[in-house]
């Protein structure tokens, strides 16, 4: 396994990489596709109703010409269900004008931990030209561990977000500015 050989590549529409994402996800969240949030069912709708959403993009990284990880955003604004769901206002900032939300990153086993999901998330934000970025996170993933990583990457907690779907579990709300140095 050398990272080095690693290629991304960018989607800008869902249709020629809407297999290979539904795919990624199922082999990223294998030990979790038993819990209804985590369905490959319910992933393909929700990928369906990002990838329609505007300046949806996705980065899929390749080693040796398979899929090894997945990276997907799109845009959102003041008034997005993004912000209206967070338990308090997020911080002007972000809401000001249009915002990078980062909607899902994976890597398959055994790539974890070689910093393929960072090459990725970078990659993604590149081209994009909103000033800030956010994702959430469940702050249990991991132990803790998943939040950890993405504060390692410059992103701070901003606020909290109880999805509608009572399967899911409660999300942090992070953001940082999309172009740092890391």
């Amino acid at each position: 396994m050398n990272v080095d050989t690693i290629t991304l590549r960018r989607f800008t529409e869902l249709g020629s990489a809407r297999q290979t994402l539904i795919d990624l996800y199922a082999n990223v969240r294998a030990e979790l596709l038993h819990l209804p949030n985590y369905k490959v069912s319910t992933f393909a709708e929700r990928i369906d109703r990002h990838g329609s959403e505007p300046g949806w993009e996705a980065v899929i990284a390749y080693a040796s010409g398979e899929p090894i990880g997945y990276a997907y955003a799109n845009t959102i604004e003041r008034g997005n269900r993004w912000w209206e769901r967070l338990a308090s206002p997020a911080p002007e900032e972000y809401t000001s004008g249009p915002t990078t939300a980062i909607k899902e990153i994976g890597v398959v086993q055994p790539w974890r931990g070689k910093g393929i999901a960072l090459r990725m998330h970078e990659h993604l934000l590149e081209a994009r030209p909103e000033r800030f970025t956010t994702l959430l996170v469940n702050g249990k993933a991991g132990g803790g561990k998943v939040q950890a990583l993405y504060e390692g990457w410059g992103y701070v907690v901003i606020g909290e977000q109880q999805p509608l779907s009572p399967d899911a579990p409660q999300l942090t709300c992070m953001g940082r500015p999309a172009a740092i140095p890391l």
